[in-house]
C-alpha cells in the first residue's frame, strides 16, 4: 500500500492478500455463498469474532489480545452455543442456534 504499486489478482492470491480469486460474473454468487456460510454460525460467535478482530487491531500486546479472547470464550459458555455445537457435532447434525 505504501508504494502504490498495482498488483493483479494472481499476485494478490500468491502473496495471500486474498483467499481466492473468482471470475467477475461469479462475484455475486460467491459473496452470497460466503454470507450464507457465516449465517450458519451462532449470532454470538459471529458477533464476538467481529468484535475481537476489531478490538485487537489496536491491541497493545499479544497478551492483551489473548486475554480478550479468553474472556470472550468464558462469556460464550453462558450462551449455550458451545454445548449445542458439541452436541450437534456428536450427533452429526447442524446446530440449532438460539437467537441472542
Amino acid at each position: 500500500m505504501l508504494t502504490g504499486r498495482i498488483i493483479d489478482a494472481a499476485e494478490a492470491r500468491e502473496i495471500r492478500l486474498v483467499s481466492r480469486v473468482v471470475a467477475p460474473e461469479m462475484l455475486g454468487e460467491t459473496a452470497l455463498q460466503a454470507a450464507q456460510s457465516i449465517r450458519e454460525n451462532s449470532e454470538y460467535g459471529v458477533w464476538m469474532t467481529k468484535k475481537g478482530l476489531w478490538s485487537n487491531v489496536d491491541a497493545p500486546s499479544l497478551r492483551h489480545a489473548m486475554e480478550l479472547e479468553n474472556r470472550t470464550q468464558v462469556l460464550g459458555t453462558f450462551t449455550g452455543c458451545m454445548e449445542e455445537a458439541m452436541q450437534a457435532f456428536g450427533s452429526g447434525r447442524k446446530p440449532d442456534w438460539k437467537p441472542l
